[in-house]
């Protein structure tokens, strides 16, 4: 293959900066990871497979930074793969790199130490080297930091009681090698001292307490773990839930399709991107199950840890108590002793510190994906969400267990399974949803399929017994989805599989249904519509003939137009037209009418019987608000002693009230006057009425 090494390097600086100039910031480590994975397939890595041409690196290149500034649900996926891949592995290789570190950080002073040559009546050199060595001992046990004088005075302390200035001069007189050797055990003694100085209540300055932080640490590491896999496991069985019945198989093909539901408005690639974020969740689930089962493995080890350490204690206590000497062979293997259980502790809270620190990078990658909500209750609409643990020991009735017992290579359901026997390939994931990119879990009750020494487990009864007819083309479909998705490979630790195949192009070959092809007659009706008849229809095939010859000549005839004597006295007429304006009219008005009241008054109506009863008009009277009523005054022109000698034979009295009545005196006042004066002569009283009606 012609990437090599130094190639991918290059390649990987090139999309880095591609990605920088969009501002994309990536690791250039994580494309080369990335690159890697896209090498294994064919359509890419088939163009560097002989030379490397321009060309055809350029669109590598471009596809690349395509896929990283696109921020898809697979980068997220593969980032987090990384992440794990480089900063953790088995516990005890964290531990060996962790101290392989600090050798190499120390190495310098270390180098110092050893290939000092120091005159022996130097005392000053001496006590300098003594410092050094002091140093060192801090440094790497851990215990404190030598930049403070209080530390720095307590090491050469102890160091001073195991390790004497005679002592030190063999020291230097030793070979390289016997005063490496040397070295540490000196520092593994002298740390002892300190452990056991600061238990005594005796110093231990910059000493923590690690037993009592141990217990701390170890409780809030596996509650932090026990939620977030408590979070995740809610949002992979929505997940699971909401794909697990769209998958399907054709009975003619066994093509494994995406089943759609009928008259819904999901379309293939929203299930596509369900799949993603499912395996996005699947993988963090994953590595929070890989953490949460180491960190108690930790907090097992710690807590034996402690324990050692309380007894290491008291044997030291126990060995020093009530004496002023104590042989070397007896007390300097218990210091050691101490030592090598305290560097343990710190193993320890080594790996919960970086437990921690890789669930902080973890989350950071967890809270960028966005679920769509809207989407998944869309697919989850009349269904109950159902747990892995519910899926995975679901019942198979008894009819399809004796069907599955005749399939090939058939291995049954067994509660006592070994562990060996329990392993399942992909993960136990179905093994033909994953040609699809469904990562529907197993349904161990019924049974695993066997093929070339490995075990693959199945969702259905219907599933397996399609698997059982043609098992490599449906491994051979996983392994070509996994190749053009390259954040499953890792998931489903197929990378062996997946790199045996790079170089076929062709893994799958599609199926598609037979299209059924039959002879029939087909009587064609000369008529088939009784009320429509073609009038040019003809039988004769020859007449047709005839017509097509005639109607290609027409299409070669042109069109002339000819100036007529009608035509040339046409005249182009002008008119001006204006647009129609809007009117108002008024077709109907509202109006009120106030009927007259009544003017009339009807007098003697009341106690005047016989007396004249007539109608009298009634003036109208003004409003009370703007006009007030004005009182008449009247004057009699008779004085009421002439009426009371009123003598009815006088026709001086009747002339003078007649006379009244014409000069417009008020009719209804004669009246009451008549009524005051109580004249009763009939005759006067007729002839003064008959007067004041007549006026």
């Amino acid at each position: 293959m012609a990437c090599n090494e130094n190639v991918i390097k290059n390649m990987s600086n090139e999309i880095t900066r591609n990605c920088q100039s969009q501002n994309v910031v990536v690791d250039p480590d994580f494309v080369v990871y990335l690159i890697e994975l896209l090498l294994l397939n064919p359509k890419y890595g088939g163009l560097f497979s002989k030379t490397i041409n321009r060309n055809n690196l350029e669109y590598f290149v471009n596809e690349c930074v395509t896929m990283l500034t696109s921020s898809e649900t697979s980068i997220n996926t593969l980032k987090m793969q990384y992440i794990m891949q480089t900063n953790y592995d088995k516990l005890q290789n964290l531990i060996d790199k962790h101290l392989e570190s600090i050798n190499h950080c120390l190495r310098p002073l270390v180098n110092e130490i050893l290939d000092e040559d120091v005159d022996f009546e130097d005392e000053a050199a001496f006590k300098k080297l003594f410092r050094k060595i002091s140093i060192y001992i801090i440094l790497s046990s851990g215990l404190g930091n030598p930049g403070s004088i209080v530390t720095l005075k307590e090491g050469m302390a102890s160091l001073e009681s195991v390790f004497s200035l005679e002592d030190l001069k063999v020291f230097v007189a030793l070979p390289r090698s016997e005063k490496l050797i040397q070295l540490n055990e000196i520092m593994q003694i002298a740390s002892g001292v300190r452990l056991f100085n600061r238990d005594c209540k005796k110093g231990g300055e910059g000493i923590p307490d690690l037993p009592f932080i141990f217990v701390d640490a170890g409780k809030a590491c596996l509650a932090s773990l026990s939620n977030s896999l408590i979070a995740v496991m809610q949002r992979v069985n929505s997940l699971t839930t909401a794909i697990a019945d769209s998958i399907s198989i054709q009975d003619e093909t066994g093509n494994v399709l995406i089943d759609i539901p009928s008259g819904s408005e999901l379309t293939e690639d929203d299930y596509k991107d369900i799949f993603e974020l499912l395996a996005f969740n699947r993988q963090y689930e994953l590595f929070i199950r890989k953490l949460l089962s180491d960190v108690e493995s930790m907090v097992e080890n710690g807590d034996r840890c402690v324990e050692k350490v309380k007894l290491v204690l008291e044997e030291l206590h126990s060995a020093v108590k009530y004496k002023a000497a104590v042989p070397v062979v007896t007390v300097f293997p218990l210091f050691t002793k101490l030592w090598e259980v305290w560097r343990s502790m710190q193993n320890v809270m080594y790996l919960m510190s970086t437990v921690n620190r890789l669930m902080s990078v973890l989350g950071n990658i967890q809270d960028q994906m966005k679920i769509p909500y809207k989407l998944l209750e869309k697919m989850l609409e009349g269904k109950h969400v159902v747990t892995d643990q519910d899926r995975m020991s679901s019942k198979v009735s008894i009819t399809e267990r004796l069907s599955m017992g005749s399939l090939k290579n058939y291995v049954g359901y067994n509660e006592n399974f070994s562990i060996n026997e329990k392993h399942v390939q992909f993960l136990g994931f179905c093994a033909l949803c994953l040609s699809v990119g469904a990562l529907v879990p197993s349904n161990m009750r019924v049974g695993l399929i066997k093929n070339n020494n490995t075990r693959y487990g199945f969702c259905s009864v219907k599933m397996a017994a399609r698997f059982s007819r043609e098992p490599q083309r449906y491994i051979n479909e996983v392994l070509d989805f996994a190749r053009n998705n390259p954040h499953v490979i890792n998931l489903l630790n197929i990378l062996p599989e997946v790199s045996s195949v790079r170089t076929i192009d062709q893994l799958v070959t599609k199926f598609y249904p037979k299209t059924r092809i039959s002879d029939k007659d087909v009587q064609t009706e000369t008529h088939p519509i009784d009320s429509y008849i073609e009038k040019n229809y003809s039988w004769n095939l020859w007449e047709w003939k005839r017509r097509a010859c005639q109607w290609s000549s027409i299409v070669n005839c042109k069109t002339h137009s000819t100036q007529t004597h009608y035509s040339h006295l046409r005249s182009e007429v002008h008119c001006q037209t204006f647009q129609p304006r809007d009117k108002n009219m008024q077709t109907k008005k509202d109006s009120g009418v106030n009927t007259d009241p009544n003017k009339v008054f009807l007098w003697g109506l009341r106690g005047q019987i016989g007396y004249g009863q007539h109608a009298l008009e009634l003036n109208k009277m003004a409003d009370s608000e703007k006009q007030k009523e004005i009182p008449q005054k009247i004057s009699c022109p008779f004085s009421p002693r002439l009426l009371s000698h009123y003598n009815g034979n006088n026709p001086s009295c009747y002339t003078k009230l007649n006379h009244i009545l014409h000069e417009g005196l008020n009719k209804l006042i004669i009246m009451t006057v008549f009524d005051a004066l109580d004249i009763q002569h009939s005759i006067f009283r007729n002839k003064v009425v008959t007067s004041v009606l007549h006026f």
